[in-house]
């Protein structure tokens, strides 16, 4: 019977280490390339893409007439900071190849970009090989750069992230390729790239203090004329990546100083955005401090997460129990400035807050550098000492193992390589199972299991990449028919012509469809009746939802009347306004004319109980402010009838304002008082008993408090003063300024004490904590005397 020594001979397997490293690595880039021709049409359009084209096409456009106005016209006017190291070759190849159609110069330019991820993982691999020495564990570097699932999606439609953490290895490769070869073309070169990498991203300004650092360190040991050496390559390299970094943003030519500019305006990224993390939304500019750590954790590869942090800690221990070979050893300082280059940024957006959107993709640099500290991490498990005192267990080791030699150097190799092989699998079986949204990719360190779970806590489809293949469901489902689909039209661009002429683009309200995404807990629940959907582990990520189907419909006649049935009533005016079930209603029994001002915004203001409960960019103005179109998503429009509805804050509310303006004057408002609500609520629930006294308002004593209640009531109906006039038992109880009258004056205003909610005015008084005879109230007109009084004996 054969054995495995001879089916697989070891010198089979040693001939591979004569094939030169490059030429392995680029191999392995090969297979990735054939493959990324394969896929790169499976994917959609990102929500950034378009404007990363814009930005280009500015800057040709300024460059081509020498007036900066152009570039601010060319979109947004943050758009000017952006650099276009890697957009603007992007544009000459569109425009070399004269493409002309949508489909094919998006086509082009994701394959060009992942090309160049590609490129990146070819640097990672060459600078493992350059730090460690060994094939394998560069290669399983490499692989563990290129197999990330979300860096690999986004490889083909995010053309700023992706390329800066591509262009992040090659800056790191040539620094290292630097030091080693210590000549002033080599750092140069490294200059070049590193402010390629700057005008990409703020954060490539964390690459020059810490190579100058480490050339300084060079000049404790160093002679005169080797000084000047390296005193000049460093001024060089310094010199070349800012040089580099002006040419190629274009916004810095007529003003260099625009630099310091451009850096603060990206850095902090002036647009806000609510991220959904751990379960809660949070404003772009206020996420907690361990948004970024929580992200990069539950979204990378377990394997490769574990080898990254055993690979963190062993630079570490090499660091401090080494000190003085960790200044001097040239590999030990590049290890350290490698776990710099993952520290390093995180701790700075945690310490000045920066604004930080959509997960980590923003930090997907990070990414690089850990991957080298993974291969650091392989490298120390291939190396191991067992049986040698170090481990506990040595003894009851087999004798082959503790005896070394051989032996010893396979089996700490098959567990280097076993570890290394079981997660590369598992990552591509997970990658093959969502393709093509790897994008939405979660580890086992949350709950990928329960139905839902994700979608209620974190952020998924948030640039609509998905909305490709609804577009392409619907098409499919209807091959000869014209759609009005209410989508981004970006989501279109992707698709061939004869199959964007077929969509029209709608408002929702008129749209036989429309596509969403970006499902939340509270404010984007999506509706049951979906048409269609793709999931991800059990969760919804995109959807569309068919707002004049039969069932749908028949869903909406169904809630509104539960609503209107059990529903709490909390004003009526152009639409009865009901909240119920943790959401809040707007009824129409005739809602043709008020689609005539469908247009117009309905404002909604949501006031809590406590300001600290709003969130934190709505704090400065004591609301919340949850505007809204008429006809906006969670609309249905019946037999005359229509729906809107809105998920109510978890917090508690004091009041909520709305109502709709249009052609300078307000339409309709209702300003509904949920304590007023409440109190009612306890009055028709017989908690308050009878009233006391009748008359314009029911009068009611629960407690120490006097509350009045009107139903209906108008709006005019609780304008006029109230005068509140407490007689009490024994008269040394009132105030010293109050006992000539013989009673307490406590008149007040309506609306410092009560409010109006579903056509009720109800107001209450606290009552002073002596015995009172007799209350004396009503309401009055200076000058015209009492609209109604009433009095009434208090026993008590």
């Amino acid at each position: 019977m054969p054995t495995l020594s001879s089916l697989f001979p070891l010198s089979r397997l040693a001939l591979l280490r004569r094939v030169p490293f490059w030429a392995q690595a680029l191999a392995l880039c090969a297979l990735f390339a054939i493959g990324g021709i394969a896929a790169q049409d499976d994917y959609g359009i990102g929500r950034d893409e378009v404007s990363q084209r814009k930005i280009a096409i500015g800057n040709a456009n300024y460059i081509a007439a020498g007036d900066i106005h152009v570039l601010s016209q060319a979109g947004d006017l943050a758009h000017r900071y952006y650099g276009v190291a890697f957009e603007m070759p992007l544009l000459l190849v569109e425009r070399a190849l004269g493409l002309q159609d949508t489909s094919h110069f998006y086509l082009m330019r994701r394959l060009v970009a992942h090309l160049f991820f590609i490129t990146g993982g070819f640097a990672c691999g060459m600078l493992a090989y350059r730090m460690i020495g060994s094939h394998w564990i560069a290669l399983s570097a490499m692989l563990m750069f290129l197999l990330h699932p979300r860096l690999y999606a986004h490889s083909f439609f995010n053309s700023k992230d992706i390329p800066f953490a591509a262009l992040l290895l090659i800056a790191l490769y040539l620094a290292h390729r630097a030091f080693r070869k210590d000549t002033l073309g080599a750092f140069l070169l490294c200059g070049v790239c590193v402010g390629l990498a700057i005008d990409l991203r703020p954060f490539g300004l964390t690459l020059p203090p810490m190579i100058l650092a480490m050339r300084a360190l060079d000049l404790r040991h160093a002679g005169g004329a080797e000084r000047k050496r390296i005193l000049l390559a460093s001024a060089a390299f310094l010199a070349a990546a800012l040089a580099t970094a002006y040419i190629v943003h274009p916004y810095y030519w007529e003003n260099p100083l625009r630099f310091v500019e451009s850096v603060r305006v990206v850095s902090l990224h002036p647009i806000i955005i609510d991220n959904l993390f751990m379960g809660e939304i949070y404003p772009s500019d206020a996420v907690p401090w361990n948004y970024i750590p929580v992200w990069f954790a539950i979204t990378a590869p377990p394997v490769t997460l574990l080898l990254g942090a055993l690979g963190a800690a062993a630079v570490c221990r090499q660091a401090i129990t080494r000190p003085l070979a960790a200044l001097r050893d040239r590999e030990i300082r590049f290890r350290v400035m490698l776990l710099g280059c993952v520290v390093l940024p995180v701790s700075v957006v945690i310490a000045l807050q920066s604004n930080i959107t959509d997960g980590w993709r923003h930090m997907y640099f990070l990414w690089a550098p850990f991957c080298l500290l993974a291969a650091v991490g392989l490298h120390s498990i291939a190396n191991i000492r067992m049986g040698e005192g170090k481990w506990k267990g040595a003894a009851r080791m087999p004798g082959w193992v503790r005896g070394g030699g051989g032996r010893l150097h396979m089996a700490r190799r098959t567990l280097a390589y076993g570890v290394a092989g079981v997660g590369l699998i598992t990552t591509l079986t997970a990658m093959a199972s969502l393709h093509p949204h790897e994008y939405v990719y979660f580890n086992a360190l949350v709950d990928t299991k329960t139905p839902g779970a994700l979608a209620k806590r974190y952020d998924m489809d948030y640039w609509q990449v998905a909305h490709r293949q609804l577009l392409e469901r619907l098409l499919e489902r209807y091959p000869d028919e014209t759609l009005r689909i209410w989508v981004r039209r970006m989501s279109t661009l992707i698709l061939p012509q004869n199959d964007r002429d077929r969509i029209v683009y709608t408002s929702s309200r008129d749209a036989d469809f429309y596509l969403n995404s970006r499902i939340r807990q509270r404010h984007d629940t999506p509706d049951p009746l979906m048409f269609d959907s793709i999931e991800a582990y059990g969760s919804v990520i995109a959807y569309i939802i068919a707002p004049n189907s039969d069932a749908y419909l028949s869903a909406y006649r169904a809630e509104y009347n539960d609503v209107e049935a059990n529903g709490t009533l909390l004003a009526r005016s152009d639409f009865d306004i009901y909240a119920h079930n943790g959401k809040l209603y707007y009824l129409s029994a005739n809602c043709e004319p008020l689609m005539a001002y469908a247009d117009f915004i309905v404002f909604l203001h949501i006031i809590p109980d406590d300001s600290a409960d709003l969130p934190f960019d709505s704090r400065e103005f004591g609301f919340e402010n949850r505007d809204f179109h008429i006809g906006d998503k969670s609309f249905a429009l019946f037999d005359g009838k229509c729906i809107h509805r809105l998920f109510l804050p978890d917090y508690p509310i004091a009041r909520i304002r709305t109502g709709q303006n249009g052609q300078g004057e307000t339409l309709w408002s209702e300003d509904i008082d949920m304590a007023a609500l409440a109190a009612y609520e306890r009055i028709a629930a017989g908690d308050y008993g009878k009233p006391v006294a009748q008359s314009d308002f029911d009068l009611y004593i629960s407690g120490n408090s006097l509350t009045y209640l009107k139903e209906p009531c108008a709006a005019g109906d609780a304008h006029a003063r109230f005068f509140l006039h407490i007689f009490p038992a024994d008269i040394a109880d009132l105030p010293a300024d109050s006992r000539d009258a013989g009673f307490a004056n406590l008149d007040f205003q309506f609306a410092d004490h009560g409010g109006r909610a579903g056509g009720k005015c109800v107001a209450t008084r606290a009552l002073p904590d002596y015995a009172i005879e007799r209350i004396r109230t009503g309401q009055f007109v200076s000058g015209e005397g009492d609209l109604w009084r009433v009095e009434f004996p208090v026993a008590r």
